[in-house]
């Protein structure tokens, strides 16, 4: 609000944690939560890269489980995922859609 941004329906908060998913969405934001990358997971990428691949995979599954679950619209591994995200974003807005 101080920024002068509006409306609210246009922005996305990207967030790596379940708080700040929820303040996107509790201000009426688009929301992105990234799972792999951030506090859901907890791991840098050296040790992400040392995980044996079914405990990196079961690791993702409850990120990905637990933002959802918080509600965020879209869920991705990392910020590398974000573009093509915005992209559906805008052709959402674009036939009426709102968060």
């Amino acid at each position: 609000m101080q920024l002068g941004v509006y409306p609210f329906e246009a922005c996305v908060k990207v967030d790596d944690t379940i708080p700040g998913v929820e303040e996107g969405l509790n201000a009426g934001m688009w929301t992105i939560g990234l799972a792999k990358t951030g506090n859901e997971i907890g791991l840098n990428e050296k040790e992400i890269n040392d995980l044996a691949p079914d405990t990196l995979q079961t690791q993702l599954d409850a990120a990905y489980l637990r933002m959802h679950q918080c509600g965020a619209h879209y869920v991705v591994d990392g910020i590398w995922d974000v573009p093509v995200i915005l992209d559906d974003i805008q052709n959402r807005l674009a036939r009426g859609e709102r968060p």
